[in-house]
């Protein structure tokens, strides 16, 4: 059987803030479906707030923890995290929250979650086009 993935000598321990970027990016993916008219099934909308929820509740203990957010294969810049950051972080769980719980979303609200989102992914600098987006027509 061939093994697919990093040698065993190459890889890292999965660590706590491993965890909460990945959550980060799901979320911010899910909401960027939402901006997009994408079709947001029944089990989706669970998921968005169940990870709506995840972000939220690690944030607070992010803000001053650590200075990377970016493995260094990814990136050789650190990423210095401001308060500003974290808030905008508190911002988008919130806003996914109440997307996941059908409140309604007018034009300035929607306006809010893309510059949100953009603020978010600036920082991050985790980019995506629109045709990776393609895949979330199907739920």
């Amino acid at each position: 059987m061939k093994r697919i993935g990093a040698a065993r000598q190459d890889m890292k321990q999965l660590q706590r803030h491993d965890i909460f970027v990945s959550r980060l990016r799901l979320l911010i993916i899910m909401a960027k479906a939402f901006v997009g008219n994408y079709p947001l099934g029944e089990h989706r909308l669970e998921a968005v707030a169940r990870n709506a929820e995840k972000v939220a509740k690690e944030c607070v203990d992010w803000n001053g923890y650590f200075d990377n957010f970016r493995s260094s294969p990814e990136s050789k810049r650190m990423l210095d995290a401001d308060h500003i950051f974290y808030q905008r972080v508190k911002l988008l769980a919130i806003m996914a929250k109440s997307i996941a719980d059908g409140s309604p979303m007018g034009q300035h609200r929607r306006m809010a979650l893309r510059n949100n989102i953009d603020y978010i992914c600036e920082a991050l600098q985790f980019t995506f086009s629109d045709a990776e987006l393609e895949l979330l027509k199907v739920a």
